[in-house]
């Protein structure tokens, strides 16, 4: 079976999208278009970096995806990405007639039937599906509250995928409630067991950190709770807090703590060196739309490490209350870390085998053999 699939960026960050079709990719032909984008670009620094990546990918890309696959062990054979010349202003009808002449005059279809992937609203605009192809819509977040997306511009493309989709994958029950009955399918994120329940050497950036360690990694953004990390560092001076990942929203009142540590983002296949040796895992989330709709891919690595997870409240999390420490206010999560502390001290506990366990069924292999059966070709 050959797929079309818009994603984001290949290797841009490990997103559910990726770790399922590296997976697919080992049978299945796969044709992955980067990011088509989901909102118009401004002069701001962080758009005209952007703009200026999507040209050096366009002049780089025979190079690019080689290195790519070579990186990530895809089948040559099976797997290409590709940076296409398209605009990002969708709701303007001329850029959405070029961006389709860009598409079809790529020569990927053939004969042969195609599952279009989208992942990327957006995508829907480029695609003319025929009577033997299909539509898949991934939907992995609600753009609806999504930070970093066009509203207003692509909640009319959302709505024509919808319709004109054959199967709905959603990652939880919210975004199930938004979708038809008949086409969607609950398709949860995974994990890759063997990178995250594989014991790894401690990071060279936690060997100096003689407190215990209480680790996030993702991005800083706006659904993090400052509010809370404020209290927790504060409140707990001899606990070290340590944040990986890309710095978007302003953490700086936090980060002059002394024990606030901010490490940028590192490699994906690095994240377990830092997750197995801090003492806690936490998800300090807010309570929003978006957090309400999420099934956070961080949230099944953490508990394939077995270190013990504190988390703020929301749905993904509830299938876990047996093994995650859940907290419905500052000062309960607090204690959480507290107890989840002493845990990870705790030699007859047994609760990193206990909740390593839990990890076993959601590996991304078991994802993509799923998705195979349900769509009926494998």
């Amino acid at each position: 079976m050959k797929f079309i699939v818009f994603g984001e960026d290949w290797q841009s960050h490990p997103s559910s999208t990726q770790h399922l079709f590296k997976q697919l990719a080992k049978q299945h032909q796969v044709i992955w278009i980067n990011s088509i984008g989901m909102r118009k670009p401004t002069f701001r620094l962080i758009d005209v970096k952007r703009v200026f990546n999507k040209l050096k990918s366009l002049l780089l890309s025979k190079k690019k995806t080689a290195k790519n696959r070579t990186a990530n062990k895809i089948n040559d054979d099976n797997f290409t990405a590709h940076t296409l010349a398209v605009l990002p202003w969708h709701d303007n009808v001329l850029v959405r007639l070029f961006n389709k002449w860009v598409f079809q005059r790529q020569n990927f279809i053939d004969d042969e039937p195609i599952v279009y992937w989208l992942s990327v609203p957006t995508a829907i605009s480029l695609i003319a599906p025929r009577e033997q192809d299909k539509v898949v819509y991934y939907c992995g977040d609600d753009f609806a509250a999504l930070a970093g997306v066009d509203h207003k511009m692509v909640a009319p493309f959302e709505h024509e995928l919808i319709e004109k989709a054959d199967t709905i994958y959603v990652v939880s029950e919210r975004l199930a409630n938004k979708m038809p009955t008949h086409k969607v399918k609950m398709l949860s994120h995974g994990v890759d067991l063997a990178l995250f329940t594989t014991q790894t050497a401690k990071a060279s950036e936690l060997e100096h950190i003689s407190k215990p360690i209480i680790g996030f990694y993702g991005s800083l953004n706006a659904w993090l709770d400052k509010a809370l990390l404020l209290k927790l560092a504060k409140e707990r001076p001899y606990y070290q807090l340590v944040l990986i990942g890309h710095l978007v929203e302003d953490f700086q009142e936090l980060l002059k703590l002394q024990n606030v540590s901010h490490i940028e983002t590192v490699d994906h296949q690095r994240l377990a060196s830092f997750s197995q040796h801090w003492q806690v895992s936490i998800l300090p989330f807010v309570d929003n739309d978006q957090i309400r709709a999420c099934d956070p891919l961080k949230l099944k690595e953490y508990i394939a490490t077995g270190t013990p997870i504190v988390t703020t409240r929301f749905a993904a999390v509830d299938p876990y209350q047996e093994t995650i420490l859940i907290a419905d206010n500052h000062q309960g999560f607090i204690e959480r870390v507290d107890y989840a502390v002493s845990l990870s001290k705790s030699d007859f506990l047994n609760w990193h085998a206990n909740q390593s366990l839990l990890a076993h069924n959601h590996s991304w292999q078991a994802k993509a053999s799923l998705v195979c059966k349900q769509l009926r070709f494998c």
